[in-house]
């Protein structure tokens, strides 16, 4: 992620990345979101990959935001330098 700060706001350019069906859902291994405030909690990030990827609303319920390799709760702070993935539904046996 790139970024810039300014009357300390984080603004920065935004990936998450994306695995399995999700990922062919959206053609890409790395949503780019554009430009984001930081700190950006990861309920509103979610938010933002439904508005972004709209074809993702059906799966997002049953997803779960990684950041840095750790499932995160809905109130998290994710920062600029963060690395974040959207989960999907896992199954195995």
């Amino acid at each position: 992620m790139r970024s810039t700060s300014t009357n300390n706001e984080i603004i920065g350019e935004l990936q998450v990345l994306v695995f399995g069906p999700q990922a062919r859902t959206v053609g890409t291994d790395r949503m780019k979101l554009g430009k984001t405030k930081f700190p950006i909690t990861a309920d509103a990030l979610m938010s933002r990959i439904v508005e972004t990827y709209p074809n993702l609303s059906s799966s997002i319920g049953v997803s779960r935001l990684a950041v840095n390799h750790e499932f995160v709760e809905s109130n998290s702070l994710i920062n600029a330098q963060d690395e974040v993935a959207l989960v999907g539904l896992i199954s195995g046996g």
